[in-house]
């Protein structure tokens, strides 16, 4: 049966080949999306001190009072946006990372109060409620600790999905503000996790250099490219470019991943008819928070801030 990895009278071939017979017929994008090929969300938000005080407008955790939203805010609704739709319970784990608590940093931290957001409002309302956890914004920018538990993740959903007969890939959206502390260790967690149904779109915000992070792109060293790195200040602008620069490599990720497996896109007849669900407009939103002296940390008390809870 189509969706499962093999059929009765077909020999499993092994990830990373194609098997001959289908190699002048290869299965598209759109051929795993109409056959019900559900991709799941997550997001990691990167909490660091490099962002700046919000408190001081121009910074990029601040909330602008007149409701206009800053570049964290614009980059969920743009792109988390497009990818939400692709996911019929629109429910997606957003991480942290980057921020103290009890002293320790760290580098994956479930944001927001339930373990899943509802839909892209909710993604934007557990990042405005991490500021109201008492965290300190430190350093360094790690990503390898949420790089796993995504890849964890994605394996185990696909695993139940295939158990039913569906088929279920997984994209991880980090948003972040700078280079990776250590580049190189990145790179081979990227490596080490490219079994995985996994695509890692990685967003710079701001004006950093982001030369690294373009190389984190370009590197490949298991021969498998699971990451995009796109920069958010060259396509802002232009909701179309920026669509378009985020989900450039995306659907062949997809495609290689099921069909180096064996795993064919189930028949469109399969597949139910979901709305699609259009989210309403924020309101405006004030923040008040404490600067610290911890060697340029940024704290963040509990219950000084008060955010109040629009919709999107």
């Amino acid at each position: 049966e189509d969706g499962n990895p093999i059929s009765e009278d077909e020999e499993e071939t092994p990830a990373g080949e194609v098997p001959t017979e289908w190699t002048s017929n290869k299965a598209s994008f759109t051929d795993y999306i109409l056959g019900g090929c559900e991709i799941n969300m997550c997001v990691a938000i990167d909490f660091t001190g490099s962002n700046g005080d919000p408190r001081q407008p121009g910074t990029l955790h601040h909330f602008n009072s007149d409701g206009s939203k800053n570049d964290y805010e614009k980059a969920v609704a743009a792109i988390c946006g497009v990818l939400a739709q692709y996911d019929s319970d629109k429910k997606f784990p957003v991480y942290g990372f980057g921020a103290k608590y009890d002293g320790e940093v760290n580098h994956c931290f479930q944001c927001g109060e339930e373990e899943e957001a509802d839909g892209v409002e909710g993604i934007l309302e557990a990042y405005k409620h991490t500021f109201e956890t008492g965290l300190i914004m430190s350093s360094p920018t790690v990503v390898t600790t949420v790089l796993e538990k995504a890849a964890e993740a994605a394996v185990q959903s696909q695993a139940a999905a295939a158990s039913q007969g569906k088929q279920k890939y997984t994209t991880l959206v980090i948003l972040t503000d700078g280079a990776v502390s250590d580049v190189q260790a990145t790179a081979e967690c990227l490596a080490a996790i490219s079994f995985a149904p996994l695509s890692v779109v990685i967003i710079g915000i701001g004006s950093a250099d982001f030369g690294s992070m373009q190389f984190l792109d370009d590197s490949t060293p298991s021969g498998i490219d699971i990451a995009q790195f796109v920069d958010f200040n060259a396509h802002q602008h232009d909701w179309k470019s920026l669509t378009s620069a985020t989900l450039d490599e995306i659907p062949k990720q997809l495609v290689n991943y099921f069909w180096s497996r064996g795993i064919k896109p189930n028949h469109p007849d399969q597949v139910e008819e979901e709305d699609i669900v259009v989210e309403p407009e924020e309101e405006e939103i004030d923040l008040t928070i404490d600067f610290g002296e911890d060697g340029g940390d940024i704290v963040v008390p509990e219950g000084d801030v008060y955010i109040p809870r629009g919709a999107y």
